[in-house]
C-alpha cells in the first residue's frame, strides 16, 4: 500500500516577502511611468495627439499694391491656386503619390524634394504646385476623398494693369533653399519679392501671415474647425506710392522701343525717379505664376540679355558726358583758368601714337566753352596730362562716379572711376602711359558708369554741385495712412565752387543752343536745355550713343540721361529721345515743335539753296 505525503502548509515568511517585494517593484515601475507619462511627458504627446489630429494652415496676406506718383496702379494681385500637400498623410495614403504624380506630370524626384522642402517636417503643409491651371485642380477635387492630406490654398498672383518697368518693379516666388540666408524672417518655400522693388521691400510688401486651426480624422481628412482654438486673420501688405511717372515711363519706353539701352529720368531736387527704362526687356508678367525650368533657360541663355537692368547694372564708357568733370577738376584746382585754350589740330601726336580729335579738320583755338560746345577731344587730352591721374580721380570722384548711388534696387553696379592704385594693379608700376590719361580724360578706356550714374551727374550739375540719394518709392500707404520711407534726404556737397559750377552750366547751355553745338539742330525756343552728347567707343561693334541734360536751366525740374547701344552719335540716337521726356515733363505740346522744326527747316533750305546759287555754301561740321 503506497502512502500519499501531505502537501507543506506551513507558512514560509521567506517566500511571501519575495512576493511582496516583486509586486511593490512592479507597481513602482507602473507608478512612476504613469508619472512619466502624464506629468512629464504630457505636453510631448499631447503635442503629438494634437499634431495628428490638428492641422494649421497658414493663411497667406495679400501682398501691398504699387501705384505711380499720381495713384495709377502698377502692380495689382488675383487670385491663384496653390496645390498643398501634409507630407506624412500624403505618403501614408494608399496610391496618393502616384494619382498625383499622373495628374500633376511631375517627376518623383521633383516631387519628393518639393514635399520634404522642409527638413523634419511630418505635418505642416507644403507647396507642392503653384498656379495649378483650372483642368487640373478639378481632376484633383473629384478625386480627393482618396487623396488624404491633399487641398488646396487661395494665394495672390500678381497682375500689371499698366505693364511697364519689369525690371524695377521686379516680381516674386517661391523662396529656395538656396537663397533663404537672405531672407532671415522667411522660410523656404514661402512666396517673397526676388528682383527689383519686390525684392527691396519685400518686408513692407509682404504683410503677416494668419493662421487657422482645423480638426482632422485619423485619415487626414478635415473635419471642421478645432474647437476652442481661434483663428487669427492674416494682415495685409502695405503699398507703395512710387515716384515714376506712368506717362513718362511708357514714353522712354516707346522711344526706346527695338533699340538696346537705358533711359533715367529724376527730379533734381528730390532724387524721386520719375523713369527707369531698360531695352531689351521681357512682359512683366513673364514671372507672375510659376515659371518652368525650360523658359528660365532659355530667358538667360537669350543673347539679347533681357535680364540685365542696363539703367542700373549696365556699364559704358560715358564718352564726351564725362568732359564736365575733368573742366570742373581743372578749374577748381587751379590747373587752368578761364583764360586757358589750345590749339585743336584735328588730333594730337603722343610719342608714336596719334590720338584723334572726332572732328578730323579740328576745331582750331579752343577755349573751355568752345571745348563743351563743340566737344573738342585735343582740349581734354592736354588738361587730361595737366591735371595728372592723381587730380583727376580727386575732383572726378565727387560725382556719383565710382560708387553705388544707394537707388532702393538690388544689385547696383559701381562702375569704375580709375586711380594710380587702379591703373598700377592693372598695368604694373610704370605699364601705363599718359596714353590712359588721355582716354580717360574723354571719358573713354578704363572709366565706365551706368545710366543711372550718368544721370545722378546731370542732376549734381542742374544743382550747382549737389544731390540726394536717388529713390523709387515717395509714401508707404498702410491701414488707410500714408507715411514717407526712412531714407537719407541729406545733400551730398560736391565741394565746388559756385564759380565753377555756373561756367560749367553755361557752356552745357551752348551745346543746344550755341551755334557749334553737338545738338543745336534740337534748339527747342520754348524751353532752356543744358546738355551734352557723347559717343562711347565699343570694341564689339558699332559705338554706343550717350545724352545727358537738364532743364529749365534756371529752375531744372528734370535730368535725363540716355545711352542707346550701338546708336553712334549721341546727337542723333540719344538726345532726340532725352528731348521728347523733357517736354512731356514740361508740359509743352510735341506737335507744336514738329511745326516749327519743320518750317525752321525749310528756312534752312531755302537759304541753301540760295547760298548754292551764289557759290557761298560751305561743308556742314559732322555730328559727334
Amino acid at each position: 500500500m503506497i502512502e500519499r505525503t501531505k502537501p507543506d502548509t506551513r507558512f514560509d515568511p521567506n517566500r511571501l516577502t519575495a512576493l511582496i517585494l516583486i509586486s511593490a517593484v512592479v507597481f513602482f515601475v507602473l507608478i512612476v511611468r504613469l508619472a512619466r507619462l502624464q506629468i512629464v511627458q504630457s505636453e510631448i504627446y499631447l503635442r503629438q495627439s494634437q499634431t495628428n489630429r490638428v492641422r494649421v494652415l497658414e493663411k497667406p496676406p495679400l501682398r501691398g499694391l504699387m501705384y505711380d506718383r499720381d495713384g495709377r496702379l502698377l502692380v495689382d494681385n488675383y487670385p491663384s491656386y496653390t496645390l498643398m500637400g501634409v507630407p506624412r498623410v500624403v505618403e501614408q495614403g494608399a496610391g496618393t503619390i502616384d494619382t498625383l504624380l499622373a495628374i500633376t506630370g511631375l517627376a518623383r524626384d521633383e516631387f519628393d524634394r518639393r514635399l520634404h522642402r522642409i527638413a523634419g517636417n511630418r505635418y505642416t503643409p507644403v507647396r507642392l504646385m503653384r498656379d495649378v491651371p483650372f483642368a487640373m485642380m478639378a481632376a484633383i477635387e473629384e478625386r480627393r476623398a482618396r487623396l488624404p492630406g491633399v487641398h488646396f490654398r487661395v494665394e495672390v498672383k500678381r497682375a500689371y494693369p499698366n505693364p511697364v518697368a519689369p525690371h524695377t518693379l521686379g516680381h516674386i516666388g517661391e523662396l529656395k533653399e538656396e537663397r533663404a540666408g537672405e531672407y532671415p524672417a522667411f522660410q523656404a518655400g514661402d512666396i517673397v519679392g526676388l528682383a527689383g522693388l519686390e525684392q527691396v521691400w519685400n518686408g513692407a510688401l509682404t504683410g503677416e501671415k494668419g493662421y487657422e486651426y482645423l480638426e482632422v480624422d485619423a485619415q487626414g481628412r478635415i473635419i471642421g474647425p478645432l474647437p476652442g482654438m481661434e483663428s487669427k486673420p492674416a494682415r495685409p501688405g502695405a503699398d507703395l506710392v512710387l515716384t515714376l511717372d506712368l506717362d513718362l515711363q511708357l514714353l522712354a519706353e516707346q522711344l526706346l522701343d527695338t533699340l538696346a539701352g537705358a533711359v533715367v529720368a529724376l527730379e533734381p531736387a528730390t532724387g524721386e525717379l520719375l523713369a527707369l527704362a531698360s531695352k531689351p526687356d521681357y512682359p512683366p508678367e513673364t514671372f507672375a505664376g510659376a515659371l518652368s525650368e525650360q523658359e528660365w533657360e532659355a530667358l538667360q541663355a537669350d543673347t539679347l540679355d533681357p535680364l540685365l537692368h542696363r539703367a542700373v547694372q549696365g556699364t559704358y564708357p560715358p564718352g564726351s558726358t564725362f568732359k564736365m568733370a575733368v573742366l570742373s577738376a581743372g578749374l577748381a584746382s587751379g590747373s587752368i583758368d578761364t583764360s586757358w585754350t589750345v590749339y585743336c589740330p584735328g588730333g594730337y601726336q603722343l610719342g608714336r601714337r596719334f590720338f584723334r580729335c572726332w572732328k578730323r579738320e579740328g576745331h582750331g583755338r579752343v577755349n573751355h566753352r568752345l571745348s563743351i560746345e563743340s566737344s573738342c577731344d585735343v582740349f581734354y587730352y592736354l588738361l587730361g596730362r595737366q591735371l595728372g591721374i592723381d587730380v583727376l580721380h580727386q575732383y572726378a570722384s565727387r560725382y556719383p562716379f565710382g560708387r553705388t548711388t544707394g537707388i532702393d534696387l538690388p544689385h547696383e553696379r559701381p562702375g569704375l572711376l580709375p586711380d594710380r592704385r587702379y591703373l598700377d594693379e592693372r598695368y604694373g608700376p610704370g605699364g601705363w602711359t599718359e596714353g590712359h590719361l588721355f582716354n580717360t580724360a574723354i571719358g573713354q578706356g578704363d572709366v565706365l558708369a551706368t545710366p543711372l550714374q550718368l544721370a545722378m551727374y546731370a542732376v549734381t550739375l542742374a544743382n550747382g554741385g549737389w544731390w540726394v540719394q536717388p529713390h523709387l518709392v515717395r509714401a508707404i500707404r498702410e491701414g488707410g495712412s500714408e507715411r514717407a520711407p526712412q531714407r537719407s534726404l541729406r545733400r551730398h556737397e560736391t565741394g565746388f565752387p559756385p564759380e565753377v559750377m555756373e561756367i560749367v552750366r553755361r557752356d552745357m547751355l551752348a551745346v543746344t543752343e550755341g551755334s557749334r553745338g553737338t545738338a543745336h539742330w534740337l534748339h527747342d525756343p520754348r524751353m532752356q536745355v543744358a546738355g551734352k552728347t557723347g559717343t562711347s567707343q565699343n570694341p564689339q561693334g558699332p559705338d554706343h550713343a550717350l545724352f545727358i541734360a537738364f532743364a529749365p536751366y534756371e529752375q531744372p525740374r528734370i535730368a535725363v540721361a540716355v545711352v542707346v547701344e550701338h546708336g553712334e552719335h549721341g546727337s542723333t540716337s540719344a538726345a532726340p529721345i532725352a528731348y521728347k521726356l523733357i517736354r512731356r515733363r514740361l508740359g509743352l505740346d510735341e506737335e507744336t515743335w514738329q511745326r516749327y522744326r519743320w518750317s525752321v527747316l525749310r528756312e534752312q533750305a531755302e537759304r541753301r539753296k540760295q547760298l548754292e546759287q551764289e557759290e557761298q555754301l560751305q561743308p556742314e561740321e559732322p555730328l559727334e
